[in-house]
This record gives structure tokens, C-alpha cells and sequence, in this order.
């Protein structure tokens, strides 16, 4: 493992205990929440349209963006059958102050998210159910974006380093919502704080570990001739790029139907994120 790839995987690994560390020490609003998605969707969709598509034609040649395909179906089918790619946030109690009301300095926005409070036991069961699935979920979506930031950095060695930078910025963004998402619903059912930060521990890990079954692979490859060692790696990484565009538009895509009073916030947010990708983009060549 390079040098790069190993400060890499320690920034998202101390960006991911961070991030699950919030709900357990302070309340996460929506609208707040939903910003920072939307600008960490803008990032992965540059990054995976700006930056990992163009080099895997690039090293591994055109067919190589053919494999984008299985990679989004393959965050999909892992989404459907484990849990949804989705980001939990502690909700505020229901009152009785009437609507639009701001209560402590908060809007509270009618999102039309159906929610059960009547029976706080079943919903505390629900949420143990939620969290366990959550976490299967997440953890191999995790293991695949270690693979996404292994196969780029094996593509920076010999191109642009914008590739890998990419990658990492988009990854270093997001991981902080999906171990919030984790100990969010490690509150809601009722979970001790030990084994909340002792899953955010392990949560935290998976980038790294994906990363490490990346170069393990790629080792089994060496005795391959460089043209097939390069068409693996492009592959590998137009499957990442697929996994970046089914996260990017999971995030997106729902919001549109749930936002319209905050859709310039969002939208300057996602777009945000789009520049600073095309930014990075444009000088690291």
C-alpha cells in the first residue's frame, strides 16, 4: 500500500468516527443534513463522471466503462435486499405548537416523511432491527468504496493524481453520513454507548480493509501481462464509479419530492460540489 493511499485511508477512517460520534452527543436537523448531502452528492457524481469514467477508458480502454453498469447494480441489489441507502437524523419530539412554528430557533418543516410516535416500544424495536440491517448494508457499500479509492490510486500511479484525490474527497465527504446514519438508529433503539462507538469503530475500518483486499487481488495479478494487469484495473475502476453514481443519485433523487421550499439551498449545494470536483479535475492534469 502506497504511502498516499495509507494517509488516505486514515483521514476517512478519522472523518468516519467523527461523523458517528454526532448524534451521540448533539441533534442532527434535517435541512441541515440534507445540504450537506446534497453537496456530498454533487462530489461523488463529479468525481465518478469528471474523474474515475475518463481514466478507466483511459487505461483500460473504451469497454472498460461497461463495467460501471454491474457496479451500480450491484450497490442496488445491496440497498434493496439489506437497506436502503438512506440518512437517518434525530428528529425532534412532536408538539403541540402549530405548524411552521420555530421552536428554540429550528424550523420545522412539514417534509411529509411518514413517522409513528404513538408507541415508543415498537418503534425502539423497529430501530434494533434498522441499525443491524443498516450496518450489513453500509459496511459492504464500504468495503466496495475501498475498492473504488485502491483501483484509482492504481490508476494515479501512472496518470494524473486528481484521480485518486478525487475519489478521496468524495469518500472523505461522504463516510462521515453513513456511520451517522448507523449510531442514529443505535440511539433510536436504545443501544449502549459502548457498542455505538465500538460498531463506529469497526464501521470506520472497512475503507481500509477494502483498500487492503484491492491490493491483495491485484498482488494474485502481478504475473500478468501489464496490458491485462491495466485492463483490470480500468474495470475496477468503472465499477467503482458505478457504486459512486447509484450513492449519488440515492441521495438525490428522493429529496425532489420533499423539498420544493429548500430546492436553491440544495441545488447551490449539489452544485457546489460539482465545481470542486471540475476544479480538481482541471489542475490535476
Amino acid at each position: 500500500m502506497s504511502g498516499r493511499l495509507l494517509a488516505y485511508c486514515l483521514l476517512i477512517v478519522i472523518a468516519s468516527l467523527g461523523g458517528g460520534m454526532i448524534p451521540l452527543v448533539r441533534v442532527v436537523t434535517h435541512i441541515r443534513m440534507q445540504i450537506y448531502l446534497s453537496f456530498s452528492a454533487g462530489v461523488m457524481l463529479g468525481s465518478a463522471l469528471l474523474h474515475m469514467l475518463p481514466e478507466a477508458a483511459e487505461i483500460g480502454g473504451p469497454g472498460a466503462i461497461a463495467w460501471s453498469l454491474p457496479g451500480l447494480v450491484t450497490l442496488f441489489m445491496i440497498e434493496r435486499f439489506f437497506s436502503f441507502h438512506h440518512h437517518e437524523f434525530e428528529e425532534p419530539l412532536p408538539n403541540t405548537d402549530p405548524p411552521g412554528h420555530a421552536q428554540g430557533g429550528i424550523d420545522h418543516h412539514d417534509h411529509s416523511h411518514p413517522h409513528n410516535h404513538t408507541n415508543a416500544e415498537p418503534h425502539s424495536q423497529n430501530a434494533k432491527y434498522q441499525w443491524k440491517a443498516a450496518t450489513v448494508g453500509l459496511t459492504l457499500h464500504s468495503l466496495l468504496g475501498g475498492l473504488a479509492l485502491a483501483s484509482a490510486e492504481a490508476a494515479s500511479a501512472d496518470a494524473a493524481w486528481s484521480v485518486s484525490s478525487g475519489v478521496f474527497l468524495a469518500t472523505l465527504l461522504h463516510k462521515p453520513a453513513d456511520a451517522l446514519t448507523i449510531t442514529s438508529l443505535m440511539k433510536r433503539g436504545r443501544t449502549g454507548s459502548s457498542l455505538a462507538h465500538l460498531v463506529n469503530l469497526i464501521f470506520a475500518l472497512m475503507i481500509p480493509l477494502g483498500a487492503i483486499l484491492f491490493q491483495l487481488g491485484k498482488a494474485r495479478l502481478s504475473m500478468l501481462p501489464q496490458e491485462s494487469i491495466q485492463a483490470i484495473t480500468g474495470s475496477a475502476l468503472a465499477f467503482s464509479a458505478g457504486t459512486f453514481l447509484c450513492v449519488s443519485l440515492s441521495d438525490l433523487l428522493p429529496e425532489l419530492h420533499f423539498h420544493s421550499h429548500d430546492r436553491v439551498k440544495l441545488s447551490l449545494s449539489l452544485l457546489s460540489g460539482i465545481l470542486l470536483m471540475a476544479i480538481v479535475a482541471f489542475f490535476g492534469e
